[in-house]
This record gives structure tokens, sequence and C-alpha cells, in this order.
């Protein structure tokens, strides 16, 4: 860049005095203060117009003039309101005459800053979601989540490629060549469903093109999180084996507290259609996630930590606890920030898929904070990562971070905003690196940096046309690809038994259940041993009342699926329906022995024991429940009515006073606890319950009969 110290010093000095004077002006004439791009401020060769921004108490007026390092005036204009933006021819000038030089910004004769455009192109799309937030409105609304293609050299919003599909997609990744896209989908009803498929024009994501990271477990539970392929596009390298914490947060700007505490590396190879473990980052005593490629394939970088296991969590799979006790008491530490999980980098040699030894990576490792997704350039020569106090993904005070990629002094790159950096890719040229940020909005908006030789990086860049109003934008990453190509992703797979499945378990959940049928039937129409659907009908026609026919559907879930917990769960309630108690007893006998941290099946079958007279047996079973989930209301009230049957009158109260704490809006704790006080000779308190539980359910049958008798004694009727 041809600058002489001297002038650079004189405009940082001009600056400063400017900003200086700026802060106790208030009047007409006061100073104008730059907003957007900042002083040293590269912009790419392929970029389309910024908008320049600012802010001014006196000025209404501004008359523009932008000069090059000799002082010629190289355009002119001029704005009413505190914005600008260069048409595209004038733009082009500038850009020729900015070829690593500098460039002045002046308002009202005033140079605001200075900026420069690179010799060097991005050269590549960035492919990125949209979210609505909060993350629980979003996981709720699938159906508005978007995915785009965009080009820094378009002034237009960039196309949606791939939206409006009722099921969760997410981490995405692309061969060095940009030849295939792989991306999770959460197909057949499963987060663990994954697609690898040709990137083409109308790409086209089959049912044949996905895989299932639960088949390398034995079917058990997984996310498969933050999976990657390979550049050659063989392999895929995924979290597996894995634990999370995933909970909404009331905070539109941070709303989602979600990273791995358990998990190993493993490797689907689509050559031999096989999984396998990589070996040397396949210690559960460790978590091990973000895994990347190196350009040439030859290392796998990954992040690592102390893993949390089933005594500490609570969580034997994925994210949904069986022992809430210890799994309340475990994320209450993590949200209060007493249990901080810190990552470290390290990398393993892949070697044809035998692993190998582990290394730290100096500069991203054991520093006292976590470090996180770490991307190497495509050149082989950087790694940029992220670093924050603790834990990963979306973290406040995350940092960028550049060191050699084989590991060195870590410097904090200058385009760290003071919110949140994070989800950063390199482009192709290994010149570029886009990121997302929320600085000044809640909404994640993408941001661009030039990294030249020696690792230094230029100001932040805002991607005008990547940014959305209310729509986060994340997981952005370069493809390999022509900047203008154009893309269309068709989740084809939704035609298929994945989507109808999915579709039944929604309507039932929603109350249709003709729908529910209908969508249920369609799935076997077209696959007689899919066990979810037969399942799925049985709840639907439990709901309609249809039992026998829906023990049949069971019947054939469990034959096809005999060591499905839920299966059995589910038979048994409605064996319970038709006072078939010993068949139902077997039921949840079974579903214990199959998972022994069931808190519904000790529910359910201490409802079975107070049915059979079996109280002192129901007893101990509302109780191993309420330990395995404290935070269960219904559990209480039947707890409360057991007790209450054998003569235990304070306990019972005790226990429908807890069921009303933790669920106000329960209308049968209300009318137990008034049950029980007419037994204690209270008639009005009782009568204030009843009234209770209507105004939540007007027409709740329970407490209208109880009222309706309480009102005739009071009358003397």
């Amino acid at each position: 860049m041809k600058k002489t110290s001297t002038t650079i010093g004189l405009l940082l000095t001009v600056l400063a005095v400017l900003y200086l004077s700026s802060c106790g002006n208030k009047g007409k004439d006061a100073d104008t203060v730059i907003i957007y791009p900042v002083p040293g401020t590269l912009f790419p060769a392929d970029m389309a117009p910024p908008t320049f921004r600012w802010e001014s108490s006196g000025e209404e007026k501004w008359e523009i003039q932008i000069k090059d390092s000799d002082g010629s005036v190289l355009t002119r204009a001029s704005s009413s309101i505190a914005s600008w933006k260069p048409g595209q021819e004038t733009w082009e000038i500038l850009k020729s005459r900015g070829k690593e030089t500098e460039l002045l910004f002046l308002l009202n004769g005033k140079t605001l800053t200075s900026f420069c455009c690179s010799k060097d192109n991005v050269g590549a799309p960035v492919f990125f979601r949209t979210v609505p937030l909060p993350f629980k409105f979003a996981r709720e609304n699938l159906k508005k989540i978007n995915w785009h293609l965009g080009s820094v050299s378009s002034a237009e919003k960039a196309p949606v490629v791939l939206g409006n599909i009722p099921v969760c997609g997410n981490c995405h990744s692309f061969s060095a060549d940009g030849h295939y896209l792989a991306m999770d989908v959460d197909a057949r009803d499963e987060k663990g469903a994954y697609v690898i498929a040709p990137l083409e024009e109308r790409t086209m994501l089959n049912q044949n093109r996905l895989i299932n990271w639960s088949e390398a477990q034995n079917g058990n539970f997984t996310y498969g999180l933050l999976s990657q392929i390979s550049p050659d596009g063989r392999y895929v390298v995924s979290t597996l084996k894995d634990c999370e914490i995933f909970v909404d947060r009331n905070n539109l700007e941070y709303s989602q507290l979600f990273f791995p505490f358990k998990g190993i590396l493993q490797v689907y190879d689509r050559d031999e259609e096989r999984y396998f473990e990589l070996q040397g980052a396949n210690d559960t005593s460790y978590v091990h996630s973000n895994p990347v490629w190196s350009p040439d394939g030859r290392y796998i970088y990954f992040t690592r930590c102390r893993a949390a296991h089933y005594e500490e969590s609570g969580i034997l799979h994925g994210s949904t606890p069986t022992n809430h006790k210890v799994y309340n008491k475990f994320l209450n530490s993590c949200l209060d920030r007493k249990r901080l999980f810190k990552f470290d980098i390290y990398r393993i040699p892949f070697n044809g898929g035998r692993g190998g030894k582990t290394e730290p990576v100096a500069g991203a490792s054991h520093n006292g904070m976590s470090n996180y997704f770490p991307k190497i350039s495509p050149d082989g020569k950087w790694m940029v990562f992220c670093q924050a106090e603790s834990f990963m993904l979306l973290q406040k005070d995350s940092r960028l971070k550049i060191i050699p990629a084989g590991g060195g002094e870590a410097r904090e790159l200058d385009c760290n905003t003071g919110n949140m950096n994070s989800w950063h890719s390199w482009s192709p040229n290994s010149r570029w690196l886009v990121f997302s940020s929320k600085a000044g909005t809640p909404f994640t908006r993408l941001f661009l940096t030039h990294i030249d030789q020696d690792g230094r990086d230029s100001p932040a860049i805002l991607l005008e046309n990547m940014s959305y109003e209310n729509r986060a934008v994340n997981i952005p990453e370069f493809v390999n690809m022509d900047p203008g190509s154009k893309l269309e992703i068709l989740p084809a797979f939704l035609d298929q038994d994945a989507f109808l499945l999915r579709r039944g378990q929604i309507r039932n959940r929603k109350g249709d259940l003709e729908g529910a049928m209908k969508a249920f039937n369609q799935v076997l129409e077209m696959d007689q041993d899919n066990a979810e659907a037969w399942h799925g009908r049985g709840e639907v026609m439990v709901r309609m009342g249809m039992i026998p026919e829906a023990l049949n559907n069971y019947d054939r879930a469990i034959e096809l699926h005999p060591l499905v917990p839920d299966y059995f769960l589910s038979r048994g309630i409605a064996r319970g329906r038709i006072m078939d108690y010993e068949g139902a007893f077997s039921d949840f006998d079974r579903a214990i022995e199959l998972d022994p941290m069931s808190f519904m099946a000790y529910n359910d079958r201490g409802v079975l024991g107070v049915r059979r007279g079996k109280v002192q047996e129901a007893l101990r079973d509302y109780d191993l429940s309420i330990e395995l989930n404290p935070g269960a209301a219904m559990t209480y009230v039947n707890r409360g009515a057991a007790r209450a049957m054998d003569g235990n009158l304070q306990g019972a109260l005790s226990d429908f006073e807890k069921a009303i704490s933790l669920n106000p809006d329960l209308p049968l704790a209300y009318v137990s606890r008034g049950m029980l006080r007419e037994q204690q000779g209270d008639p009005d308190r009782a009568l204030e319950d009843m009234d209770r539980a209507l105004s939540i359910e007007p027409s709740h049958p329970m407490a209208l009969k109880h009222k309706n008798r309480l009102l005739a004694l009071k009358q003397g009727l």
C-alpha cells in the first residue's frame, strides 16, 4: 500500500482532532463523526458499492468529496441524509484509483475517513442461513428458516436457494473444489440425518443421498454435531456419542446456550460406505468437537476438553435428561458460570482413516481460555479460531484470533467488533475471511476482512446484501464456485416417508387425528417396516378410542424394534385402558428394564398400581419418578392422591401444593387439593380451589361436579 508514515500520522491526527472536537460541540457547526467505513478499511476488488454512514449534531446537508493521495478530487456529491452510496460507475473509478493506495472521504471540506481498494478479488460466493429470533421461535417455525447464496459483487439481496421446509437444516460444508455439499437435514425425523450431494445448479437432496449418524452407534440418538466433509469429498468427520447443553434463554440477543460436553470423532467413508471411530480422538474422558480438515486432508483440527459424564450431567444421549435432579443442578451451574468448559484446539493425522497421536496446537490451547472453531486457510498457512472465557458457539465475548496453521503466538484480529465474533470461513484464494458478529444489533450480521501474506487483517466490512431485518445471519461458508453462479436446492427427501412421518407426528400433536392417520398410512404404504409409523398410528388410534386396533399397531412396532422403551410404555398405557393390568405391568416393567431412568414409566406404573389397590408399590414408583424428574407437577398430583388413600393427608396436601407451585395452571392440582380440604372439614377453601380450577379450564368436568356438590351442601340441599 503506497503510504508514507508521515501521511498516516497526519491523517490520524486530523481524525483524532475531529473526533475530540465533536464531543463538546452541539451547535450548527458541530463536527461530523464517521460510522462506516472506519479509517484503513480495505474493500475487495470485486465489491459492490458500499454505503458510507456518519453522525452529526449540526449539519443538515453535506457536500461529499473523495480525493486520492495526491489531493485530486475523484468525485463530488451531496446528501441531505447521513449516508451516501456511490453509483456503480463512480465506484468503479474509485476502485481503479484506490488499488493499494489511500483515498480520503471528506464531508463539507473535512476529512473523516480513509479507505483503499485491494487488488485481490473475493472470487467466490457465500452460502449462509438466516433465522428469526429467538431460537425457540425458529424451532417452532422451521419453514421461516432460509438458506442463501450471496456474492459481494452484487448490490441485490442474496437470493434464497433453500427454504420453506418443515425440518431443521443446520451445519453445512463443501468439498474444496465446490463439487459436494454436505448438510444436516433432520430427515427421517432423526437429528443424526445427513445429506451428501453433488452441488449442481439444481441440487437434489434425495433419500439415497442420506446417511444417519445413529447407524454408527447401534441406533442410539446422536446429533452428529458440526460435521465436516473432507477436501476431496470422500469422507465426513463428526462428533458422535455426544451429549450437549441445549437450552433456551430469555434473551433475544443470546437466546440459546448450546455446546457439547461429551463426544468422540467418527468418520464416514463414502467409497466404502462404512463408519469408524478416529483412533486418537475417541477417548471418552474428553469431548471432541468442531472437526475441520487441513486443505491437503492430512490433518483434522478439533476442539477438546474434559468431558462431563452421566453422573454429573444426568444425560445419556443428546440433550435430553434422564435424571432430571442431576441435570438441573448441572445446567444451573453452567448458566451461573460456576461450571465452565474451556476447550483447547488439537490436531491429529488422518493417516488414511487410521488416526494417530493428537497434539495441542500452540497458541490455541492451554491458555486459560476456551478455544474453538478452527479454520485453516486454503493455502495451508494460517488458522483463525474463536476464543472466549468458556463454552463455544454463541458467546458474547468471542474474539477471532490468528496463528500459523502449525501453531505459534496468537494475535487478535483487528477486525473484531465489540459483540461476538464467530462462524468464520476463508475465501478459496486465502485472502478474505467472512465472519458473523452482533455489532450494533441482536441480529447477527456478516462481515468481511482481508488477510495479507503476513496474517495482518483490515477493518471489518459489512456485507449489506447479506443482512436482513429481524433475522440472524449465521454459518457463512465460502463455496469454490463462480460468484455469479445460480443455485437451487431441492429437498426431494421431503416427498418420501421421512417427511410424511414427521407430518403425521406434528398433526397428531396438534389434534388433527384424521390428518395424522392419513400421513402414517402413506408412510406404511411405502414402507411396511417403518416402526415409527406403526407406533405413531397406534397413538392416534388410542386418542380415537380404538384401543384393540392401537394394540395391534404397537405389537408390530415392537416386533420391528424390540428395544425401544417408548413402544412398551405406549402399549402399557393402552392395555391399562382396557383393564389388562397384567399386560400393562409387564410392559412398564420392560420399559424400565430398557431405560431405568424413564420417570414416565415409573409414574405410569404407579398409576396402574393405585388402580389395582397396590398403594405402597405405587408410592415407591412415584418416589422414584420424582427423584428422576423433580419438576413433573402431574407426578406430585398422582403421589398426593395415593398418599391420601394411604391416610397421609398432610403428605398429600404437601404434594398438591408442590404441584401448584411447579405449574400454577394445572386444574387437577386445585381439584385434588379442594377434595382434600373438603375431607379435612374446610368446604369454603375447597370451593375456592374448584373456582380456581374452573378459571383455568371453565368446562373441567371434575371441578364442575365438585363445585355443584359443594354449593348444594352449603345450601342444605
